[in-house]
């Protein structure tokens, strides 16, 4: 069993560190947490685990091998994310602080945020790099692929729901309308920037 968990320990850290840094989603999560709540951003984050669940899994399974052999499958991801990341980002920046602001008046739903993960250049950058972790400890231990599944959720939330907990916690110091502005300005442009990744 340590023999295994050293085969994956070089997955476990670069994951907890791709995922735990700043990016779209932990951007979102951070918006999310200060303008509804920890619980309200729960089924945002719950979306989260879900689709790098899926994502990874069939990064695993498969997803790898298909960019090789179709290259502009990357290219389509790369259009998705950039127009999806830039519409979120302008919503977010432009946000109000008020409740009758209609544009953004509910957090992120479940499903959303699962499918955000096959547009998200970092979700998708972070899981190739992965793969080749994951394909290297179940070249020696082929039964680890199902280790690394379990492994997947818990890690990734671990990693990302501080993100919403930070949120909440200046939510206080975002009560005035200057600081809001400069608060959502900042994270709505730094989730759109983020599709600048994509083209690099």
């Amino acid at each position: 069993m340590s023999a295994n968990l050293e085969l994956l320990m070089p997955f476990v850290l670069v994951a907890y560190t791709m995922w735990a840094t700043p990016g779209p989603n932990n951007m979102m999560l951070v918006y999310s947490g200060a303008k509804f709540g920890v619980r309200a951003t729960l089924p945002h984050i719950f979306g989260i685990l879900a689709g790098t669940v899926l994502l990874n899994s069939l990064a695993v399974l498969g997803l790898k091998p298909l960019i090789d052999t179709w290259p502009q499958t990357l290219l389509v991801l790369k259009v998705m994310g950039s127009v999806w990341l830039c519409m979120i980002g302008w919503k977010m920046a432009t946000a109000r602080q008020s409740g009758g602001d209609k544009q953004v008046e509910k957090p992120m739903r479940f499903i959303m945020a699962v499918l955000f993960q096959f547009a998200n250049p970092k979700a998708i950058s972070a899981t190739l790099a992965l793969v080749s972790l994951v394909l290297v400890a179940i070249e020696q231990e082929p039964e680890l692929i199902w280790l690394v599944l379990l492994i997947i959720p818990p890690l990734s939330f671990l990693s990302i729901t501080p993100w919403a907990v930070a949120g909440r916690a200046i939510r206080r110091f975002l009560s005035t309308e200057l600081r809001w502005k400069l608060f959502t300005r900042t994270t709505g442009g730094l989730t759109a920037g983020c599709a600048l990744f994509l083209w690099l």
